[in-house]
């Protein structure tokens, strides 16, 4: 189902928004005073989700035993409208970063951030396919084969888009196809801060950071999330008169503006579509809406730009909001896991989480200590972080190495994503071969993996022509 059309209660969206919101107080407060998260650097969302998940009714149920009112009874943090929240909230982040001021040059830093990135995508789905065929051919003959790409969607490509791509398989055969996506985002958030902490500590015993001695270094602040003394952040500006309108407000209705305008580009694209015959691409075309979203908030900023009306838009504040966007996606997410499916799938979902995360880790140290002279460490912490979570989780992982963020990891991180998004794109619709192409059988999977296999070696002859690339012995 298309979830454009999925009728929720206002009521029920009021109060998931509220234990959503409890949750994040909740995690913060265990970050503050957990010693065990601090040492970590566990985020508050994930925290969160996590709780949403064990006292939600998918596990112990505690905190919603009974939640009836009169003749209006709550079922508390459903699956299935939390997965609309992420298919929604994961829209709104791409625009809000859409919206953001652009770098006007990206240069070697950002291209092969990309390109590094791109290796990780593909071998996830190539590891993801093999490990199905395998599963097929030997204990699980009814295995959706699809579930081999959504360990990329999950581990590089975030929750929102994992959901997204996993629900518009249902319609294919894969059950709980979205929740197998949010599973495997949750263990990649797993991979990236347990394992980014213990790649951090492996580089500094191996003297591979250059900026930091011990992660003692890090600061209390940055351990418990919260700014007690000193000079606070600044969260951004006020580009408008707070007597005509708050900013904040703008900037949101902004985001508003742009969803409304990914709505009817959709809407209109897909009435199309039915009245041409091809009413089998339809909710591939919804699944991709995040992709509208921020093709045309790029569109609407360049037309800013181009009237020099732009400087109404803060870049702070745009950030504040995809970040405040992206933590909700998180908890939400998490929480929305079904159990009833990771335990149906929990075979498949280990063995190809396991192996991605190997993968990853050794591919990404592979390509930066080749395609980076400076601080290739702090850069390949910070790419495993985003490729294995979110940017996010790589930016906290930098700053672990970088805490006064002295190199151009941080910004080629955040830059090489926006350049993945597009370069990946080919990738998307790839994915979505054996469904439209195929018939959905398993023929149309082999021929995608060969694909696959084929365009990782096409980019990296191109990274190595364009001189990006060095086939240099890596001495530890």
């Amino acid at each position: 189902m298309n979830p454009w059309d999925v009728s929720i209660n206002f009521k029920d969206f009021i109060l998931d928004f509220s234990f959503l919101s409890l949750f994040l107080l909740m995690g913060t407060a265990l970050r503050r005073y957990v010693p065990f998260f601090q040492k970590y650097l566990i985020p508050n969302n994930i925290l969160a989700g996590f709780l949403g998940l064990i006292l939600g009714p998918q596990i112990l149920g505690y905190i919603f035993k009974d939640f009836s009112f009169a003749d209006y009874s709550y079922v508390p943090l459903n699956s299935d409208r939390l997965g609309v929240y992420v298919y929604h909230i994961l829209a709104l982040t791409f625009i809000a970063m859409g919206l953001r001021k652009e770098k006007t040059s990206w240069g070697k830093g950002p291209l092969s951030t990309s390109f590094t990135g791109l290796f990780c995508f593909l071998g996830q789905a190539v590891i993801g396919l093999l490990i199905a065929f395998l599963l097929i051919y030997t204990i699980e003959p009814d295995l959706f084969p699809g579930i081999g790409m959504l360990v990329t969607m999950g581990f590089g490509m975030g929750p929102g888009l994992a959901y997204s791509m996993g629900r518009s398989w249902e319609q294919f055969g894969f059950e709980g196809g979205g929740q197998v996506g949010l599973t495997f985002a949750a263990i990649g958030y797993l991979f990236a801060f347990f394992g980014g902490i213990w790649l951090i500590q492996w580089g500094i015993k191996h003297k591979k950071t250059k900026l930091i001695n011990s992660v003692d270094d890090i600061t209390s602040d940055i351990r418990m999330g919260v700014y007690k003394k000193g000079e606070q952040p600044s969260a951004g500006k006020l580009p408008l008169a707070s007597e005509a309108i708050e900013s904040m407000a703008f900037q949101i209705a902004m985001i508003g503006f742009v969803y409304l305008l990914t709505y009817y580009t959709v809407y209109l694209l897909t009435g199309w579509m039915e009245r041409s015959g091809l009413e089998g691409f339809v909710a591939t075309v919804w699944s991709f809406h995040f992709i509208f979203a921020i093709i045309i908030s790029l569109i609407v900023r360049k037309v800013m730009d181009w009237q020099n009306r732009s400087y109404v838009i803060d870049t702070g504040l745009m950030n504040r909001l995809a970040g405040a966007s992206i933590d909700y996606l998180v908890v939400s997410s998490i929480a929305a896991i079904s159990v009833t499916i990771v335990a149906k799938y929990w075979v498949s979902i280990l063995t190809m989480s396991i192996f991605a995360g190997v993968y990853t880790a050794l591919i990404i140290y592979w390509a930066v200590y080749r395609a980076f002279d400076d601080y290739p460490f702090e850069r390949f912490i910070g790419i495993f972080g985003e490729k294995t979570g979110t940017v996010n989780s790589g930016l906290v992982l930098i700053r672990v190495t970088d805490p006064e963020f002295k190199t151009n990891a941080a910004e080629d991180l955040i830059y090489g994503g926006a350049i993945t998004i597009f370069l990946g794109l080919p990738l998307l619709v790839i994915m979505n071969f054996p469904m439209t192409m195929f018939n959905n059988s398993l023929r149309g999977y082999i021929i995608t993996l060969g694909i696959f296999i084929a365009y990782w070696l096409f980019l990296l002859i191109l990274w190595r022509a364009i001189g990006f690339l060095k086939f240099k012995k890596v001495i530890d």
